[in-house]
């Protein structure tokens, strides 16, 4: 809804534009009114673009290029980014034990579940709830809902 408005919004603007174009006389005049509003739509490109950087260069993911970029002195910023790979190796290390461990716990859930075909699943309350549970939180939905599943 919000880009049908913008885009009428940007018809509106450039049906306008083109309409002071059409009614301006001598081709030098048309020239600089197109270069005039190429130059301003361009500033404000530029204006939205400066705010975009602003926004990324101020967030949490990219902490170590700004870094980067506020360090002065080519060793100061060797200095920084050798440190930055020496904290990777390390972090690395602990991301790859977790993903290692998360993976056997898939695999063994599988084998689980490949012994027990055919087998009918014994659902209880909570086994229901845990699983919808995790639906939602797969789907990013488990803030905004809850499930609470009681036996009668």
């Amino acid at each position: 809804m919000e880009n049908q408005v913008n885009t009428q919004q940007e018809m509106a603007t450039l049906n306008e534009q083109f309409g002071e174009f059409l009614r301006t006389k001598g081709i030098v005049a048309k020239f600089k009114l197109a270069f005039a509003n190429m130059g301003a739509s361009l500033e404000a490109q530029r204006e939205a673009d400066r705010a975009r950087m602003e926004e990324i260069k101020n967030s949490e993911e990219n902490r170590q290029f700004v870094q980067f970029l506020q360090t002065k002195g080519f060793k100061a910023k060797f200095n920084l980014v050798i440190e930055n790979i020496k904290k990777g190796a390390r972090e690395a290390n602990e991301r790859t034990q977790a993903q290692i461990a998360a993976t056997k716990a898939r695999t063994q859930a599988s084998i689980d579940a490949a012994r027990n075909v055919g087998v009918a699943p014994v659902y209880t309350a909570q086994t229901l709830e845990e699983e919808f549970t995790a639906v939602l939180k797969s789907k990013g939905l488990d803030g905004k809902y809850t499930v609470v599943i009681t036996e009668e």
